[in-house]
């Protein structure tokens, strides 16, 4: 399957079941383009992550977004609704803390 960069929630396409490891545009994921957040701004992400935001995936219709779990698992964040999607951490593939996250976004490209 094609590696996708810079997809769209206007772009996001069904698909069934939940995966467990953040989309190839997730936000969260160390390999995520620099600033690439949707509509979003870092500290709007942040405070969505700590607090008991659903997020959705926005590559896909259906799932929640992989990456938001486990980047809550990384920093020991466990959501009270028990309808939010909970993942093992995996501080390789995505940011372990909001300063990772913040810093990794408001850098400028590579």
């Amino acid at each position: 399957m094609k590696h996708l960069k810079c997809v769209s929630s206007d772009e996001a396409v069904p698909v069934d079941g939940q995966p467990t490891k953040p989309c190839s545009d997730c936000p969260l994921a160390r390999t995520a383009l620099p600033g690439w957040l949707g509509d979003g701004t870092v500290d709007e992400w942040i405070q969505m992550l700590h607090g008991e935001t659903h997020i959705d995936c926005h590559t896909m219709i259906g799932p929640q977004c992989a990456g938001a779990a486990i980047y809550r698992a990384n920093v020991c964040k466990t959501p009270r609704d028990r309808r939010l999607l909970r993942l093992r951490p995996d501080t390789a593939t995505v940011f372990a803390t909001p300063l990772e996250f913040k810093e990794h976004h408001t850098k400028g490209p590579k």
